[in-house]
């Protein structure tokens, strides 16, 4: 097996220009395809960070709701129907809707998505939030995402400099209070907390009495899929009463059907893999046409086409290890690089990291069976 792999390389080495353009072809096939899947799980995974921050285990959205962007408000006394439920802690309302923020250094302005929140709540399980909720109670004040984009100003600079930070709000001054860690999304640049009073001064032509959506806390132990399912038939057809991850999959589908996200993403995942399969075929096939005479002669020596066939298959695995590695490593740098300019969660995971492997072996694997057609043919007396 060793003498096996030892004569592989030989044959590969021998020709380091070839060799070197296929493990570019390789080694191009493979950060294409770490870009394309690491961009796409990233967009889907920021696109639910606030689904999963929420502190509940049901929420209450309306039959229309599609996503972020696109909720129907719905009266808050459905929700409020549940607190009389013995498996609930308590019921906490959101209000949600973009807002025009105004950058209090330079004038630009951005959309910013806006939420109305209880001040006596933590309806978010994100660092910060719960400390500084309780502010919100003041007028014409609010909080800001930390883990936004910094297209809205250095927000977080200046408040860690104890600096005060008064942007206009849909025209409207507005104090800074405090700082909340939640991340920006592929739809989302950045977010801000309110209280419903201050909400609804900013936006008042909504009614005092509707809501985008309802979070339920429920006691622990309680049957959630039980419960789901009593609330749903208690509130009736004009709303969803949907668990964590249900909701969370409402966002996906649409991002995944909706836009052609998934496709685009896809696709290109799908290209960068036929880009190393033709890159690794036609080096393996010019290499075996290149040496059939050579093939030929250890067929009449006595060796079987199997280790003919295996040799090759062997380069062709080399060449799919050579490639792979600096591929990810080169992925890990424009991820770092990504990471930073869009705050996307791009990270290389142990489970994507097998997956590919396996890809590009495969890859590198059917290139070598198609370039061994030939060699099964290869006679001393046709090729001499």
């Amino acid at each position: 097996m060793s003498q096996r792999i030892a004569l592989a390389w030989l044959q590969l080495k021998h020709e380091r220009i070839k060799l070197f353009a296929a493990v570019a072809g390789v080694t191009v096939s493979v950060t294409l395809m770490w870009m394309q899947l690491g961009l796409m799980r990233a967009l889907f995974a920021s696109a639910v960070v606030f689904h999963g921050s929420l502190d509940g285990q049901l929420v209450v959205i309306h039959s229309q709701y599609e996503h972020l962007l696109h909720s129907m408000p719905f009266s808050s006394r459905l929700l409020y129907r549940l607190k009389g439920s013995d498996d609930v802690v308590d019921v906490m309302p959101l209000e949600m809707h973009q807002l025009e923020w105004k950058n209090p250094w330079n004038g630009e302005t951005r959309a910013v998505h806006c939420y109305g929140v209880d001040t006596d709540k933590p309806v978010m399980k994100v660092p910060g939030f719960a400390e500084n909720v309780g502010k919100l109670s003041q007028t014409d004040v609010f909080l800001f995402d930390r883990g936004g984009r910094p297209r809205f100003g250095d927000v977080a600079g200046a408040w860690d400099r104890g600096e005060s930070v008064e942007p206009e709000l849909g025209r409207r001054r507005m104090k800074l209070a405090g700082l909340v860690t939640l991340g920006a999304s592929f739809g989302l640049d950045g977010s801000i907390f309110m209280s419903h009073a201050n909400f609804l001064r900013l936006f008042p032509d909504r009614k005092s009495g509707d809501i985008d959506m309802g979070v339920v806390k429920l006691k622990q132990g309680t049957n959630v899929e039980a419960v789901q399912k009593q609330f749903q038939s208690m509130l009736g057809k004009e709303v969803k009463v949907l668990t964590i991850d249900e909701f969370k999959e409402v966002e996906l589908l649409y991002w995944r059907s909706a836009t052609p996200i998934g496709i685009v993403f896809t696709s290109g995942t799908v290209v960068g893999f036929f880009i190393g399969f033709i890159v690794v075929y036609q080096i393996l096939y010019t290499d075996v046409t290149n040496h059939l005479p050579q093939y030929a002669t250890m067929k009449a020596m006595g060796f079987s086409d199997g280790f003919l066939i295996r040799l090759v298959m062997k380069q062709s695995i080399l060449l799919a290890m050579l490639g792979f590695v600096p591929g990810s490593v080169l992925a890990a740098i424009l991820y770092a690089v990504l990471r930073k300019v869009t705050l996307l969660p791009l990270n290389i995971t142990p489970e994507r990291t097998i997956g590919l492997a396996v890809a590009t072996m495969a890859m590198c694997a059917f290139s070598g069976v198609l370039a061994i057609r030939k060699l099964r043919n290869a006679d001393p007396a046709n090729v001499f």
